[in-house]
């Protein structure tokens, strides 16, 4: 996925629509898509401004600040499933899936691997 045009371009936009182009003549002159030129009126005329949304970045886990809780929960039962743990979860009134608790316990390195059966 590409980089979002720069505000400096939206802004050229913008005034050539103020100076009466057409969005197919602004489309030709700037050399985009006839929809990227009505997106950028439609974001000016709803936001008053004409800067793209946050771009990529880093999200933060759901279950974060409940860290202390979700390895309290853990320490009781070593041996609870997801789901276990997601109802659980629930009691305290924190919601969230199973693939959700299963990523955020790889990032605390709560991960179980089983053992094979040794013979």
């Amino acid at each position: 996925m590409g980089k979002p045009y720069s505000d400096d371009l939206r802004e050229c936009v913008i005034a050539a629509i103020d100076a009466g182009h057409t969005r197919e003549e602004v489309s030709e002159i700037y050399n985009m898509a006839l929809s990227t030129v009505g997106g950028i009126i439609k974001r000016k005329r709803e936001t008053g401004s004409v800067s793209p949304d946050k771009f990529g970045g880093y999200k933060t886990f759901s279950l974060a600040p409940h860290t202390d809780l979700v390895k309290e929960l853990v320490a009781q039962q070593p041996d609870s499933t997801l789901a276990e743990l997601q109802a659980r979860l629930a009691k305290e009134k924190v919601k969230v899936s199973q693939s959700g608790i299963s990523r955020f316990l790889y990032h605390i390195d709560l991960i179980f691997k089983k053992k094979p059966t040794r013979s």
